[in-house]
């Protein structure tokens, strides 16, 4: 992704566009990488409250529990109940997917970084011991 890209990425994320300008290529990234790793929890926050709203849509039966009625209601209540949790996993493991991946480009990042400052190091010698 080009620097140019990365920026415009950022200002939308909240960034101001005149301090992007002015920051190198690895600074842009590792904003990036910032941004990234707060992203997943709002994403999370808007699947809790969907979830919750879901939830209270659900009708509870208070009439007799002998009734087939009754059974039949319970039985969709309960299978409700399931999806509700089967979702609620599917977006844990995802969360939990996203959270590593996240952590996983953080530490590309970091490591990217500490070998561009040992390269500059490296060249600085260099130029040193020339003189």
């Amino acid at each position: 992704m080009s620097s140019t890209r990365l920026a415009v990425k950022l200002g939308k994320a909240g960034f101001d566009p005149n301090c992007l300008e002015q920051l190198e290529r690895a600074d842009l990234l590792e904003a990036q990488v910032e941004t990234m790793l707060v992203e997943p929890a709002l994403e999370s926050e808007t699947d809790l409250i969907r979830e919750a709203r879901e939830a209270s849509q659900i009708l509870f039966y208070a009439g007799d529990s002998s009734s087939a009625a009754s059974n039949g209601e319970s039985a969709a209540f309960r299978l409700r109940e399931l999806e509700l949790e089967k979702r609620r996993t599917a977006r844990e493991a995802e969360e939990g997917k996203a959270v590593r991946e996240a952590e996983q480009r953080q530490l590309e990042a970091e490591e990217w970084k500490a070998a561009r400052e040992a390269e500059a190091q490296r060249l600085a010698l260099g130029v040193e011991q020339k003189k």
